[in-house]
């Protein structure tokens, strides 16, 4: 009687125990995470009795957690996507309302600028109309502040909760290593070490699992601990030591943080690794929309000041002088220079520096470029970064002008402070980055605003012949007939040979200057170069027309008393409707209008991203749920089950005991 005691009592201890699992499992059905524990029943191996083999009960082999490591590996997957795309979408929601904003837009501010522009042509007399010319281009290069800075707010708050994430990453990374630790203890400590401590091996996975919604990790196990990675063997967490992830400085750009491990006391940067997660999803905002848009941006500014600069230059003000800039120089010292960053990891022998010089605005991208020197410190490569495309190299960086993509690479160390290039040294080109920073108008006179044309021609009296003559283009004010101020140096004098041949003449001396240029009579001719290595090269043109007898003579002179005169002020509003951007493709506001509905694409996809990485998610989660979960009717049933198994074991308990009462009576 003495076995069947003891088998009643095994039974008596496996259910209870099984009890105390179902209990346990309905105890934490609500908690987020939990695996569904069974207790695992065998039998007792039996004994040989009188020729037979009887049983010796049950015991609980072990307390196994229902889990499938796939749907587990998958649901940190699915995690890290989902919360890529959710912090992605998110940003991009912010920068889409940004530019949605009409009262920060750059659109209507053109329109106002080009319209005052042409109630100028239409009154050019009229300071009250000049001086809104001037506060409209006030407000332009205003508004394209704001909408820089705003976009500066943004970055500025990226790089905050960059931070913000990387302590979280480190937190939770220290909180596995601890798990770590302390399941390998519980194992130790347990029969053989064969029983695992369920409770923390949820504990780990849940830490696992919010880790993916900040940072893409790869789980890799290592016995009884889990070393997470990331990217291409990046170690996160080995078993109880934890590398911190840290928000470090770009090597270019300061105001850029990059996600960095501190791994054996140096520092890796890792962003190129983070694709998944928060993490993932602010860096993909930023590298595909944010600092795209900043580029877009500055290049709508540098072209629009930059044309409207160079068309003012080209007329006459009020007072009659030739006109100056009404926007800052796209190419002034501190913009050029800024356009070009040292790594921070150039040599401390470095001192060469570089400076780009905005050439041709149509010809701008909105790439930034990457300038190496190679391993002999002397030769160079430039890279366009946006399709990874090399657009210049050299063998030798002495005294060199590079021009590519609309703009100048400057390497002539004799301009720049005393200063050397170092093998290895790398520099971040950024030729339209702070075009919208550093913009601002500069023309404070509603005088200065050079509305007229520079040129003026008329036939003289007693010309024979029908011709007519009309300035034409102007194009170079800087050539030296308009050296000196009011005057062209000297006035022209067109005198005709024959009906088809004229020459040029300074109208003060009669001197020729340039003999024997033909004309086709009847039709419009176009006189002078536009190249400048030609004698006839003067930085204008004038139209004649009609048939000039021999002896008839044209005078071109300076046009400084023409305050009525429109014609520059035509020139400058057309600019508007003129084809001055992406290599003669793309207007102004077509421009502006790409990156606004570009921002709007990009933020309608990453919405569509986040719906259905949702989706994928919460199957998955049913799917563990459904798995691991804790189903309460089942563990009610469970629970039933146990208790009648309980019981009867303990029935068993009792009949053994009243067998063994009667036999020890017997035997009395």
């Amino acid at each position: 009687m003495a076995d069947l005691l003891r088998i009643a009592t095994t039974g008596l201890l496996a259910y209870q125990g099984s009890l105390n699992t179902t209990g346990h499992n309905i105890a934490n059905a609500g908690v987020e995470g939990y695996s569904r524990q069974r207790a695992e029943l065998v039998s007792l191996p039996g004994q040989n009795l009188s020729g037979a083999v009887f049983g010796n009960g049950v015991d609980i082999a072990t307390v196994s957690r229902i889990v499938d490591q796939f749907v587990t590996s998958q649901l940190r997957t699915d995690t890290s996507v989902y919360y890529r795309a959710e912090a992605l979408n998110g940003w991009n929601e912010q920068i889409d309302a940004l530019f949605a904003d009409s009262s920060i837009g750059i659109s209507d501010r053109i329109d106002a600028f080009f319209g005052a522009l042409q109630d100028g042509a239409s009154d050019p007399q009229s300071i009250a109309v000049r001086t809104v010319v001037l506060d409209s281009a006030t407000t332009l290069t205003q508004r394209f502040q704001t909408l820089y800075g705003r976009l500066e707010d943004m970055n500025d708050g990226l790089n905050t909760q960059l931070t913000a994430l990387a302590k979280e990453i480190t937190a939770l990374a220290d909180g596995v290593a601890e798990l770590n630790r302390q399941i390998a203890l519980r194992i130790d400590s347990t029969r053989n070490g064969e029983h695992e401590p369920n409770d923390l091996l949820d504990q780990r996975d849940r830490l696992i699992e919010r880790l993916a919604g900040l940072v893409d990790v790869q789980a890799v196990a290592d016995g009884s601990a889990i070393n997470l990675y990331l990217g291409k063997g990046h170690a996160l967490v080995t078993g109880t030591q934890v590398s911190a992830a840290v928000a470090v400085p770009d090597r270019f750009d300061p105001g850029k943080l990059q996600l960095a491990l501190e791994i054996n006391g140096a520092t890796s940067v890792v962003s190129y690794a983070a694709t998944g997660g928060e993490v993932g999803g602010l860096l993909a905002f930023r590298d595909e929309l944010l600092y795209p848009a900043f580029n877009a941006l500055g290049r709508v500014a540098l072209a629009l000041t930059d044309d409207i600069n160079a068309q003012n230059q080209l007329g006459v003000d009020r007072d009659g002088d030739l006109g100056g800039l009404v926007f800052s120089d796209v190419n002034e010292q501190i913009a050029a220079v800024l356009r070009a960053r040292p790594a921070s990891d150039n040599d401390p022998a470095s001192t060469g520096g570089v400076r780009v010089f905005i050439e041709d605005t149509a010809k701008l991208t909105t790439s930034d470029y990457r300038l190496d020197i190679g391993s002999d410190g002397s030769s160079w490569r430039l890279v366009r970064l946006q399709d990874a495309t090399l657009v210049a190299s050299g063998a030798s960086l002495g005294d060199t002008l590079v021009t590519v993509d609309g703009f100048t690479l400057d390497l002539n160390l004799s301009e720049l402070p005393p200063g050397n290039f170092v093998a290895g040294d790398s520099f971040l080109i950024e030729p339209t980055r702070r075009g919208a920073q550093f913009v601002r108008t500069v023309m404070s006179r509603a005088e200065d605003l050079a509305l007229a044309a520079p040129v003026r021609a008329a036939a003289l009296t007693g010309n024979l012949g029908t011709g007519s003559v009309a300035p034409g283009d102007t194009f170079d004010t800087g050539t030296a007939i308009f050296a000196t101020p009011g005057q062209l140096s000297p006035p022209l004098l067109i005198r005709f040979s024959s009906a088809t041949t004229f020459d040029v003449l300074d109208a003060n001396t009669s001197a020729v200057l340039v003999a024997g240029l033909g004309f086709i009579p009847g039709t419009a001719n176009t006189l002078f170069s536009r190249d400048s290595v030609d004698p006839d090269y003067f930085g204008f043109q004038v139209v004649l027309a009609g048939e000039p007898a021999a002896g008839d003579a044209f005078r071109i002179d300076y046009n400084g008393s023409g305050t009525s005169d429109n014609r520059n002020a035509l020139l400058m509003a057309a600019l508007q409707s003129a084809d001055k951007m992406g290599n003669g493709s793309a207007t102004y506001q077509d421009a502006y209008r790409d990156l606004v509905a570009a921002t709007g694409s990009l933020t309608q996809r990453s919405r569509i991203d986040m719906q259905s990485s949702l989706a994928v998610l919460d199957q998955t989660r049913e799917r563990r749920e459904s798995l691991s979960g804790v189903n309460l009717d089942e563990e009610a049933a469970n629970l039933i089950r146990f208790e009648q198994a309980y019981n009867a074991s303990a029935q068993v308990i009792s009949v053994a005991r009243s067998v063994l009462d009667a036999l020890f009576d017997a035997l009395g």
